[in-house]
Parts: C-alpha cells; structure tokens; sequence
C-alpha cells in the first residue's frame, strides 16, 4: 500500500515539474485598452500603442530570447514600458536582461526602464555588478529611469519610480509610502503635464493617483503566482493571500493602473493558471 502511495505521490511530482516547465515557456500577450481621464486633451502627443513587459528574472524564451523579442515585435509597440524585475537577486547572470535589450533596440522605438526591488538590491548591494549591466544593456533607444522622468514629447513625461527597499518585504507592505514621500523620492513634473509613471510595485496606487500620475504601469505581483477563475490571483510572491492589484486594469479618479502578470519567476519558482504575460496598452483619446 506504502508502495503504491509513493508512486502516486512520484507521478504527481512529475505531471507538476513538466506543467511548469511548459507553462512558464508558453506566452500569453493580452491587450487591453485603457482610457485615463486626461488622454483627450493629449492625443496629438500620446503613444496609440504601448507594450508593458515586468519581472523577467532573467528567464528565456527560446534561445537567446528569440520567441519573446518576436512576439513583442508583432505587436507593432510605439514605445515599450519595462517597470522592473529584469534581473534576479543580486547574480551576474544578467547578461539575459542586457542581451534583450540590444535585441529590442533593433525595433527602433523607445524603451523605458524603471527598476524593481531586484535592481535595487543590486545597485545597494553590488554595485558594480549594476554598473556592469547597465554598461551592457546601454543602447540608443533605451532610456534608464531611476527617479527622473524624460518627456517623450513636448508635454508628456514618462517617469521611473525607485522605491527604497525597506518597502518591499515578504507578507506585505513594512510601511505606507504616501505622495509626499513620493515627492520627495522622485519630484513629478512642473506644470500640467501628461505623466506615465513606472512604478515596479502597485500596492501604492493611492499614492501615485495624488503624485499626479495619469497612467501607472506595474508589475512585482506575478498575477499572483496561483490564479483561480473569476477570483484572480490566490497568492503573491510576498505571501499575501488574493492581492489586491494582481493583474489588469484599475481605476481611480480618472488615473489608469496596469498590472502586468510578468514573464519569469523567483522564489517560489512556479506559475499555476498564470501563463508568462506581455500587456499591451492601446491609449483610446
């Protein structure tokens, strides 16, 4: 009986390795369209198109990432958001990351780059392991965002949002980033300008609807790691059971938030009904 039980336990184990070995390979593009309050009165100088891809974690899809800098070229993106997470703790195997990037410089539009909790701790901790990738990735049409904001046209700004790490943490939020400390970290653009803002984690979203920000992309959540039909994502990577901001689109008093459920994993390294995700954002004005 024993015996029997371990070969079914064995077989489970199995069946589940080679599920999320297929899963976490098998890419999903959603698009969406997203209308934030202010799009009409900026139409002329917004994106039509935007591709949001977060969390790579120095995963592949195909060699030499072929699959996936295929995809996204299908999509015919305007300009390319990237909220964080390409890399993965503070390893040298970022070469993964910085060999995309290259990659995607050849579509020819511009790439945004904010950093997540993973280049963070990077930057804090190895420095000049960050320095090495940033030196790598470095191309034409990438723009690097930490706390500055770049204006793509005469007045929209895009922004790239670096939160200290003593706001990430397993099991939530260690504490409530408010718009004032936001001011502080990373001061939004004088005058009435039309502001995109990458933000790698969205618990703040409150936060960044005082900022000033008129759509918010955002990744850190996985979808959720574990995803049930109708309820959304059942836990993230930060141990909090059915997360508020998992994935898609939110709304508050006419600012667009979007969640992406992100390409690669972490720790715990497994996707359930979460299939790798590129987002694209058709703006309607």
């Amino acid at each position: 009986m024993i015996r029997w039980i371990l070969l079914g336990i064995g077989i489970l184990i199995v069946v589940f390795v080679i599920y999320q070995h297929l899963i976490q390979r098998h890419l999903q593009v959603v698009h969406l369209t997203v209308k934030p309050a202010r799009a009409g009165a900026f139409a002329k100088e917004l994106p039509g198109r935007i591709l949001v891809f977060a969390d790579l974690h120095n995963d592949t899809f195909g060699k030499d990432n072929v699959r996936l800098t295929e995809r996204i070229r299908e999509q015919n993106p305007e300009m390319i958001l990237i909220p964080g997470d390409l890399l993965i703790g503070r390893r040298k195997n970022f070469h993964v990351a910085s060999d995309l990037l290259r990659k995607l410089n050849e579509l020819g539009v511009p790439m945004y780059l904010s950093l997540g909790n993973h280049e963070t701790g990077t930057m804090e901790h190895k420095p000049e392991l960050y320095e090495e990738f940033l030196k790598e990735a470095s191309c034409e049409n990438l723009h690097v965002l930490d706390n500055r904001c770049e204006h793509c046209s005469e007045h929209v700004a895009i922004c790239g949002l670096t939160l200290p790490m003593e706001v990430y943490g397993k099991r939530g939020r260690r504490y409530r980033v408010t718009d004032k400390e936001l001011s502080k970290i990373s001061p939004a653009p004088a005058g009435d300008d039309f502001i995109i803002l990458l933000a790698h984690t969205p618990y703040y979203f409150d936060s960044y609807v005082s900022y000033g920000a008129d759509l918010v992309v955002s990744g850190h959540v996985h979808g959720g790691i574990v995803r049930l039909p109708f309820l959304g994502g059942v836990i993230s990577p930060q141990m909090e059971l059915f997360p508020k901001y998992d994935a898609g689109i939110y709304e508050k008093d006419g600012t667009v938030l979007a969640v992406t459920r992100g390409l690669g994993t972490h720790f715990p390294p497994i996707r359930i009904a979460n299939r790798p995700e590129i987002l694209v954002l058709d703006i309607e004005k």
